[in-house]
């Protein structure tokens, strides 16, 4: 009869081949596989230029995050949509705040389809920030509309805007009746993925926020594509006024970057119509924070523990409770999501506690 012998896998191939067997074997001595406390999260870097935001006019508001290997590279680009007036009073009368349209992108060195949980992504991302009533709707909409008119004597186009050229401005006989806002779009990349599904949100959620706050919006002019309307503004002594076409009018942002101006987030501390950098971009918007709830076997009895900001494929593939808390520093809760799929973990109203807690005191740091 052959002798049985004893095989041994090294730690990273035992998490691969039994990960639920190597998460347990890491708890029961109190150490987690990535070597972290139990309720400790992973330093986040936040980085403090402007480089992708000023080398590309499209982008007008980014940010940078990195967490251990994973790197998130958020770019926030506008779009220009028409608003009926009358509808939108009627429909959204009790809906004053919008958000953004996030494409969450995970770098995997191929093309293709988005996949599952790029897609569950981006939607509870835009959820999210909808209902954290962040971005009222009053801050995207356009305002004082700019003219482009032809000048004769220099063969150039000028522009004109209500509040910045009121004399110039009166000589036009601007008449556009349609109205217009903004609408954000966000184009999320993440790279070298080495944490879980709900820590990958915590990141992106704190890329959105850290790029909205940045975020600069530009005027818009109304260009006038009619011929037979270009009369010089110069013209000031005669009859004869510039007149815009507005049936034949195009939809312009005016690249002229001293121009712009920051969003105005709901909340946020405010210095006139700037953020207040010194108060942070996450205090009205909050931080979030993700926790895995397990049971572990403790002498004769069982004991479940919280494990803050999951990583790694034991971790995620092992614990199938989650728990998600969106919290700002003014102990404020924008959010809170919990899937119990463990029957053998208890999830106690202590257990809860403990995780709001933590959610704020992280919420504080940031």
């Amino acid at each position: 009869m052959a002798e049985l012998k004893q095989v041994s896998f090294p730690p990273d191939v035992l998490a691969r081949i039994a990960p639920d067997i190597s998460l347990h074997r890491h708890l029961s001595v109190g150490l987690r596989p990535n070597l972290r406390n139990f309720t400790e999260f992973k330093p986040v870097d936040i980085a403090s230029n402007n480089e992708i935001t000023d080398s590309n006019a499209n982008v007008f508001g980014s940010s940078v995050i990195k967490s251990g290997s994973t790197t998130v590279i958020n770019t926030i680009t506008l779009g220009v949509v028409e608003v009926n007036r009358s509808a939108n009073a009627a429909t959204h009368s009790n809906n004053d705040f919008t958000t953004v349209y996030p494409v969450v992108e995970i770098a995997r060195g191929r093309s293709g389809a988005p996949t599952d949980e790029e897609m569950i992504l981006s939607q509870t991302l835009h959820e999210s920030i909808l209902h954290s009533r962040l971005i009222p709707k009053t801050a995207l909409s356009i305002k004082n509309y700019g003219s482009a008119v032809y000048d004769a004597a220099t063969g150039k186009y000028t522009i004109y805007y209500p509040d910045l050229n009121p004399d110039e401005f009166e000589l036009i006989n601007f008449n556009h009746s349609k109205s217009y806002s903004f609408v954000l779009l966000s184009h999320i990349k993440i790279f070298s993925k080495q944490v879980s599904t709900s820590s990958l949100f915590d990141l992106c959620h704190m890329s959105t926020i850290q790029a909205l706050s940045r975020l600069a919006l530009p005027r818009v002019y109304i260009s006038d594509t009619s011929s037979g309307t270009k009369v010089s503004i110069r013209s000031r002594s005669s009859n004869t006024r510039g007149l815009v076409g507005v049936s034949k009018s195009n939809i312009n942002l005016d690249s002229n970057k001293d121009l712009y101006y920051p969003l105005s987030l709901n909340g946020a501390t405010v210095d006139g119509d700037a953020m207040v950098d010194s108060e942070g971009p996450f205090d009205a918007s909050g931080v979030s924070s993700n926790f895995g709830i397990i049971s572990i076997p403790e002498e004769e009895d069982r004991k479940t523990v919280l494990l803050a900001d999951l990583e790694g494929e034991a971790e995620e593939s092992s614990i199938l409770s989650r728990l998600s808390i969106i919290a700002t520093k003014d102990n404020v809760i924008k959010k809170i999501s919990l899937v119990n799929g463990d029957s053998d973990s208890e999830i106690t109203l202590d257990l809860l506690k403990q995780a709001i807690e933590i959610s704020k005191i992280r919420a504080q740091q940031m």
